[in-house]
Order: C-alpha cells, then structure tokens, then sequence
C-alpha cells in the first residue's frame, strides 16, 4: 500500500520507498520520515498534500512523493480496564 491510498485517522508503518533517487530519501531523513515508523495521517487534500505526524513533528508531502513511500496499515491496540 503507498501512503497516498492511506484516510485520514490512519496508523501507517513505513515499510520502504520506492525510486533510485538519493535525494529523495535523503530528504526525507531530515524531515524525520524514515524506514519503521510509525505515522498518523492527519490530513488529505484532494489532490492536495498529505499531512503526516511523526512523533512530535507535522510533515505535509505532495502527492507525487506520498506515492514513493510504501506502507503497511496499523491497526491501533484498544487496552480494557480490568475491574
């Protein structure tokens, strides 16, 4: 799954990126987005950018880059309280 098919609200674990460009990874190590985190979609524009929060850090990506990174949906761990 890309980061661009994932909704508003979703727990994504980056699995990778795809394309040669050493640019574009490098870039997107220094904002933070790296192989094996977990991110938050925040928002989607439609056929706008896709904000992302990693950690503490809001990251809006355009279209085209969201389309290079692959991922794998979260599904979030719901805790009972025990009585």
């Amino acid at each position: 799954m890309r980061l661009s098919e994932a909704k508003t609200g979703d727990l994504v674990k980056i699995k990778g990126f795809e394309g040669g460009c050493e640019k574009f990874k490098s870039r997107l190590d220094a904002l933070g987005i790296r192989i094996g985190d977990i991110v938050e979609v925040k928002s989607k524009a439609f056929l706008g950018p896709i904000e992302i929060k990693n950690e503490n850090i809001d990251v809006a990506l355009c279209r085209g880059q969201a389309e290079k990174i692959i991922v794998k949906p979260i599904t979030p761990i719901k805790f009972r309280r025990s009585s």
